[in-house]
């Protein structure tokens, strides 16, 4: 088998698939929660991002490798789109990442300071600058490949044209008033025409074959004139794409995360039982939900250097065979596996989320619960301690009174 239609055929679109259904699944898990923290709504913003992700390096990857009608015509009317929507949601995840480890850094090394500046308690404002850098950075994408429609010439035998084009006839019902000579020289010619618009006709050669001869339009793909210019190569698609897209988001991946390990390891590993040690629970739960979720990130990303590298240094960057191909997958399987590694995370078997009963329905119901049980925990919590309050407080005011003068149990029942 063929390794183009192994890696971003056979095993790419069915994970792209089950990553697009895992991603809406998630969409609607953390939409229903009612008590969203940032990092929730941090994940939907990179589930939505992703899905989009996934659809369009579809459409730009895999399909063609499936269908060889997509390939030949569909798939260049779809690609001047598709494409530069798949590398800015695929930058958009880069950056989406790179919030999701922020809000965990602020939130788990320096919660003071998290607690000081509002902005790092709100999703939107941690996700709108990764986004909008996002679509600048990749705006050349969008007016770098368009669709025209050339002319192309057939010459072609007849047997290899039908089979090719998918078409059939029966012998067996061939109209009185013709033969199958007739049938063949003028009855598919005008059944393709009209079929298809190509201007066609079947000619019979010296050696008694017939082949099929004339001109198609058909659409094809070009590159604008700055996509060869010598500058915007070197500097935009080499370097400026290495540092952003690669070098740079990883190193901010590995020292904050770095800073976050070392932070959970110091921490003690059980907490007294309140309500304040539940939510501490919680935090440093997403915090490692996150330190898994950019292990996965870096180990998916990482290949897709090796071809900048390989381009950067002069070399071809195909030096290591199909090792774009591979990133392709590998970047399909970081855009699919963020809520499966949230849900099994947080001790959930996964097998719930594909019963009808104990699916989508049921996490979010699980989720709803959870919830309720820890506010009910902070009102228990709450009311405790303003019972505990109350009862010093009297108790407080029956010394004082006892001190300046004797009373009667008449005069302590009235107080």
């Amino acid at each position: 088998m063929n390794v183009l239609l192994l890696l971003e055929g056979v095993l790419m679109l069915p994970m792209a698939l089950v990553g697009m259904f895992l991603n809406i699944a998630s969409i609607f898990y953390f939409a229903s929660c009612h008590h969203q923290r940032p990092f929730h709504r941090l994940l939907m913003t990179l589930a939505v991002v992703d899905t989009v992700y996934l659809i369009t390096s579809s459409l730009s990857f895999s399909i063609k490798h499936i269908s060889q009608a997509y390939s030949d015509s569909v798939w260049n009317l779809v690609v001047p789109y598709s494409l530069p929507i798949a590398q800015t949601t695929m930058t958009a995840s880069v950056y989406l990442t790179i919030s999701l480890t922020i809000e965990r850094y602020f939130s788990v090394v320096k919660p003071l300071y998290q607690l000081k500046n509002s902005w790092l308690r709100s999703s939107l404002l941690l996700a709108i600058p990764g986004m909008a850098f996002s679509l600048v950075f990749t705006l050349p994408n969008y007016f770098m490949i368009s669709t025209i429609w050339k002319n192309e010439t057939i010459h072609m035998e007849l047997s290899s044209y039908l089979v090719q084009n998918n078409i059939t006839f029966n012998t067996e019902y061939v109209p009185e008033n013709q033969t199958i000579e007739n049938l063949l020289l003028e009855g598919i010619p005008a059944y393709i025409t009209s079929a298809t618009g190509e201007n066609l006709s079947i000619v019979e050669e010296d050696n008694k074959t017939l082949v099929m001869l004339g001109t198609r339009v058909k659409p094809g793909i070009q590159f604008a004139p700055f996509r060869n210019n010598e500058v915007y190569m070197k500097v935009y698609v080499m370097w400026l794409h290495f540092i952003f897209n690669s070098a740079l988001p990883l190193s901010i991946l590995l020292t904050l995360n770095t800073a976050i390990y070392r932070k959970l390891a110091t921490l003690p590993e059980h907490m007294r039982r309140s309500a304040e040690a539940s939510l501490r629970r919680r935090e440093l739960r997403l915090a490692r939900i996150s330190l898994l979720i950019v292990f996965i990130f870096i180990l998916c990303h990482t290949p897709k250097v090796f071809p900048s590298v390989f381009e950067i240094s002069g070399h071809d960057p195909y030096l290591v065979p199909a090792v774009v191909e591979i990133s392709h997958l590998l970047l399909t399987v970081n855009s699919s596996v963020n809520f499966l590694v949230y849900y099994l995370a947080c001790g959930r078997n996964i097998c719930y989320l594909f019963r009808p009963s104990g699916g989508l329905t049921r996490t979010i119901q699980m989720s709803q619960r959870e919830q309720s049980t820890t506010v009910s925990n902070i009102n228990d919590t709450l009311i405790n301690k303003n019972l505990h309050f109350n009862i010093k407080r009297d108790n407080d005011i029956i010394s004082n009174i006892n001190s300046i003068s004797p009373c009667s149990d008449r005069e302590i029942t009235e107080l």
